[in-house]
């Protein structure tokens, strides 16, 4: 009943499971079924009531599951980084940018996360509202942020980033909240994406400028009677083919990107 990857790797582990009509999920904490014997959970730790000082502590991600009546029971999961993390991590770190963990996770699993990918930065139990407080206090500071997410607790920051992004397997509201979606099981294209924007945008100054330069040199012959009309249409023609071979130059730099990003 939720496409967070805990809970999809869970449903892979016992694909015979049927979902009951009724289930709930609550973003940043998990899911819940209401019973005549009272609410099912499965989530985190919290969510489940399970003290953070009981024994199963440690290790990396975690579900939790109760059922009235009954001990909590715990689900271990390994959880690597996706394979070029840590190079796109500090191909952005070496181009400038500070980059920061924003995670619902316990702390335990976001500092072996973070120490995978040579993240400096990172902070563990945020819920959905405690993301989107620290991208707005990072926008009052004057940076322009660009968020990274997949599951359904990131909607909110995706939606309240400078800019966003999703891989193609993320929820499918953090999809539609993202400006940028990408496909495959590596990060290079949130790092492939900010070159080519970088460069789009100077392409663009680039165009304003031939075509600035362009109509000032003939304007004004054409005012004064020295341009025949045919002339005058080649010419403007000529401007947007220039401005147009120009931005296709983006294309043809592509697969230098694809091939040297990290």
């Amino acid at each position: 009943a939720s496409t967070h990857p805990l809970a999809r790797a869970l449903h892979r582990a016992a694909p015979d499971t049927r979902t009951p009509a009724g289930v709930e999920e609550v973003p940043g904490s998990g899911l819940r079924l209401a019973t005549q014997e009272g609410e099912w959970r499965l989530g985190s730790r919290r969510w489940c009531g399970v003290a953070e000082s009981s024994s199963g502590s440690g290790g990396g991600p975690e579900l939790w599951f109760r059922a009235p009546g009954r001990e909590a029971t715990r689900f271990r999961f390994t959880d690597p980084p996706r394979a070029d993390a840590a190079a796109v991590a500090a191909a952005l770190k070496g181009q400038g940018m500070a980059v920061e963990i924003l995670s619902g996770d316990r702390a335990e699993a976001v500092r072996a996360a973070a120490a995978a990918t040579g993240i400096e930065r990172f902070s563990a139990g945020r819920a959905p509202a405690d993301k989107t407080a620290r991208l707005q206090e990072l926008a009052q500071a004057g940076r322009r942020v660009l968020m990274v997410g997949d599951g359904l607790n990131d909607a909110p920051a995706l939606a309240a980033a400078y800019v966003s992004i999703s891989p193609s397997a993320a929820a499918d509201i953090s999809q539609n909240a993202a400006d940028v979606v990408f496909q495959g099981r590596r990060l290079s294209p949130v790092l492939e994406a900010i070159t080519v924007a970088r460069a789009a945008q100077g392409l663009v100054k680039q165009n304003f400028a031939l075509a600035l330069i362009y109509n000032a040199a003939t304007v004004p012959l054409a005012m004064m009677g020295f341009v025949t009309p045919l002339i005058a249409a080649i010419a403007m023609s000529s401007s947007s083919l220039l401005v147009t071979g120009n931005a296709l130059r983006l294309a043809r730099r592509r697969g230098r990107w694809t091939s040297s990003s990290i």
